[in-house]
């Protein structure tokens, strides 16, 4: 496998830009621990309200939100607390990574 080094700016690109494939990502949690999650975007079948937006889609906010294949409900990544992202074969760590 491939590594390589991306910006959060990037590595948000790069999640958006997966068209609905499947990619993981690990991140920091809010209570500090660490997360793992394959996850895709483009999901709508089992939203609840289909025409409300999530708060994730705040431009304001560090927050991305997709849908978690293990545990089959959306969640949301922080961008700030993002480590990396697998996509393609290729692993990108995200420089400045919070501690």
């Amino acid at each position: 496998m491939q590594t390589k080094s991306i910006s959060r700016v990037k590595a948000l690109q790069l999640m958006g830009g997966t068209k609905g494939k499947y990619f993981s990502a690990a991140f920091k949690k809010k209570d500090g621990s660490y997360r793992e999650m394959v996850s895709r975007t483009g999901v709508k079948k089992f939203r609840k309200t289909p025409d409300k937006k999530s708060f994730a889609h705040n431009l304001d906010n560090p927050y991305f939100l997709v849908y978690d294949i293990q545990k089959k409900g959306y969640r949301v990544i922080n961008l700030e607390t993002l480590l990396w992202v697998k996509f393609g074969g290729t692993r990108y760590d995200v420089i400045g990574n919070a501690n």
